[in-house]
């Protein structure tokens, strides 16, 4: 088998976890091919600190994490890119462990994402999103067991055939988010998309609780905007009939939010037998409904823009 792999690292101001990215990348049971450092204009020492590394260095102006992964894959020489983000720190056998998942049929594999932290909220986080109330059956922020065919797989953590990208057109330049999830759209039309239990990077966010609602406003707000309609629409869509029986029938609205707090106290409880700690009891239902709550809004505000406010501007612009 071909082993040649370039690793793409998309970056922006990321002075902090550049460099514990790179030392993990450049520790690798395979080495890489090559490793490219994608840098969208930062204003700190990120790539002074790149350059201390034997990296091909690269600058993109489309101002998004898409336009910044395309302008990696299409100046790669490997046969596989692997694609990973600058917070990120993989484990020694994650070149090696994904490139192994491929077989014939394949055009995309992809591994764990363990959110990692040392902080109360940053752990309360990283216990909710390991769980399919927090991720659903979502790969970006768990850990599965098993292998799998997915629909999708992280853009920090995948590994795919150089050219069928470029044979798709790589990825959205103008996505600032979900831009692995459309090009795993795409990408499904072709072959199976694989999940590989093995191949882990370790995330860590370093987000306070603000942060973490901003993110995941963003998220919903990405699949609204860009229309990306699959499993992960619906909790929203559901939240959304759940609002409406507010005014329509009290008594069962009241019903669908006991059987939501019910399903919240569960994967508490079971959060709080893991990690044996009496905080996990206030700090993970918040995190629960903080993050559903802004998935929500954003996920409402995106389709709006889509449906409505983007065509109206078409039409203005006539």
């Amino acid at each position: 088998m071909d082993k040649q792999v370039s690793v793409i690292i998309p970056v922006k101001n990321g002075q902090e976890v550049i460099e514990n990215c790179l030392i993990g990348i450049f520790s690798q049971s395979m080495m890489p091919y090559e490793v490219i450092v994608v840098d969208g204009n930062s204003i700190d020492n990120t790539t002074s600190i790149a350059k201390k590394y034997p990296v091909k260095l690269l600058t993109e102006f489309y101002g998004t994490v898409g336009g910044a992964r395309h302008i990696g894959l299409i100046n790669s020489q490997g046969t596989y890119v692997a694609f990973t983000d600058a917070d990120c720190i993989p484990e020694k056998t994650w070149l090696e462990n994904l490139l192994k998942g491929f077989s014939a049929g394949i055009v995309g594999v992809g591994g764990g994402t363990q959110n990692i932290g040392n902080g109360l909220w940053e752990k309360s986080i990283a216990y909710a999103l390991d769980t399919y109330l927090g991720s659903a059956n979502s790969v970006q922020d768990r850990v599965f067991k098993k292998k799998k065919t997915v629909n999708s797989i992280s853009g920090c953590n995948s590994m795919y055939f150089k050219k069928i990208l470029i044979k798709l057109g790589g990825f959205n330049v103008h996505m600032s988010v979900n831009e692995d999830t459309e090009l795993c759209t795409r990408l499904k039309r072709l072959g199976d998309l694989v999940y590989v239990p093995d191949a882990i990077v370790f995330h860590n966010q370093k987000r306070n609780l603000f942060s973490f609602i901003k993110r995941m406003h963003l998220f919903g707000y990405g699949r609204g905007v860009n229309k990306l309609w699959d499993v992960q629409v619906f909790p929203p869509i559901l939240a959304f009939i759940v609002f409406l029986l507010y005014f329509i029938s009290p008594n069962l609205f009241l019903s669908f939010i006991s059987i939501y707090l019910t399903i919240i106290i569960y994967f508490t409880i079971n959060i709080f037998l893991k990690a044996q700690d009496l905080r996990f009891l206030i700090s993970v239902p918040l995190i629960f409904i903080i993050e559903h709550i802004s998935y929500t809004m954003g996920f409402f505000q995106g389709v709006s823009k889509s449906l409505f406010l983007i065509p109206v501007l078409k039409i203005l612009k006539r």
